[in-house]
């Protein structure tokens, strides 16, 4: 048989892979548990959500994790990022768990992702993910949660934020404006190598591709080492047997029929700038606080986190309820760069707890005009030059 690029395979059934990636979920959520004696419960389950009449029979997949019985606080839900699943969370579940163990803690497969189903792409994008997640929530009875998200689940958090207490938004695509003047600025000091990188990718964002439908277009062997090289040359700080099952969890999921991944066109631009920014839609939100979390290194800029935070201070008074943390040592895969580190600070925020130490950042140690660091007044007992990470 061969495929789009001429060559030759033999085809895997979508069983099968999806088989496959739920070995792999089970070896990586099996692996986070932080010893032997770790007593926190864990539940694998799909969830049955009413989507009308044109997605019928669809499911979401869930994990469910508590360290006591019945816990009665507001419990925690998490979204993963684009082309991601619960699998990504495998070092963040129980371990979180164990720091709010007053608190269910859910994992979800966003419809059209991970181990969920994958109905016909042919919905309003937002509506499609707010509804699912929706349904998902009645059928789960649950009143109120703190709604986490990392990448693209941050930003459909926020399109969600119906009964939600606070929003914990890990390193969000989509929340500042595009600027037009210094995107240009930057892709003419590019080099050569890069900026015809970038027209390719524009040229085929234009086609409606995804990354998964060119997964999904090699032979199976060609395609699982192209992942292979991206995970373990990404996240080389990862135990290899970790990076092998995520390896092999990543092309399971997304060599699954196309579904959610089509929204990306829909929601955002080139450069993970969305169409309609949320650096406008969350100081309306009626939500306790909201909280971000960026990696130290990450290529998504902070920028739109700190503009946030000004506004909400403006428009709430005091704080805001908005708070910027960096998470010391990590990219944009922060809940997997420096796992210890996201739980702490997650927590804290679920709790509202969190103490002002080395990683939080504020939107008055930056200028208006590009957002370049101000210096930090130098902290009693400290010597200048001297900084905080």
């Amino acid at each position: 048989m061969l495929n789009f690029f001429g060559f030759s395979e033999t085809p895997i059934s979508e069983t099968s892979k999806y088989h496959a990636g739920k070995e792999y979920e089970s070896r990586l959520l099996a692996s986070g548990r932080a010893n032997k004696s770790d007593d926190a419960s864990m539940a694998v389950y799909d969830v049955d959500v009413n989507m009308g009449e044109k997605c019928t029979k669809e499911w979401i997949h869930t994990v469910e994790v508590s360290k006591k019985s019945n816990p009665k606080s507001i419990p925690v839900v998490i979204l993963h990022g684009y082309g991601n699943g619960i699998g990504y969370l495998f070092k963040n579940l129980l371990p979180l768990a164990s720091l709010l163990p007053d608190r269910k803690i859910f994992g979800v497969d966003m419809l059209g992702f991970g181990l969920s189903s994958r109905p016909s792409w042919d919905c309003v994008p937002e509506a499609w993910f707010v509804d699912s997640l929706e349904s998902w929530r009645s059928s789960q009875k649950i009143d109120k949660m703190v709604l986490a998200g990392h990448s693209m689940g941050g930003y459909l958090s926020v399109a969600y934020a119906e009964r939600v207490e606070r929003l914990v938004l890990l390193s969000p695509v989509g929340v500042p404006y595009v600027d037009e003047e210094k995107s240009k600025e930057k892709m003419d000091k590019a080099p050569f190598r890069f900026r015809v990188l970038i027209k390719t990718v524009r040229f085929f964002w234009g086609l409606g591709a995804t990354p998964m439908s060119v997964l999904r277009s090699l032979p199976s062997g060609r395609g699982k080492k192209m992942v292979d090289g991206y995970v373990y040359n990404r996240l080389r700080g990862l135990e290899e047997e970790h990076k092998e099952a995520l390896s092999g969890y990543f092309h399971s999921i997304n060599t699954l029929p196309g579904s959610g991944e089509y929204c990306l066109h829909s929601l955002l631009q080139v450069g993970a700038y969305a169409r309609v920014p949320l650096v406008d839609r969350i100081p309306a939100l009626k939500v306790k606080a909201v909280h971000f979390l960026y990696g130290q290194h990450d290529w998504m800029d902070l920028e739109g986190g700190l503009q946030v935070q000004e506004d909400m201070e403006r428009s709430r008074g005091g704080d805001g309820g908005c708070d910027v943390r960096v998470v010391k040592g990590a990219g944009h895969l922060l809940m997997l760069e420096n796992a210890q580190e996201t739980n702490r600070i997650m927590a804290e925020a679920v709790e509202g707890k969190g103490r002002k130490d080395g990683s939080w950042r504020h939107h008055s140690q930056f200028d208006k005009e590009g957002w370049e660091r101000r210096p930090v007044p130098v902290e009693a007992g400290k010597k200048v030059g001297e900084t905080r990470v």
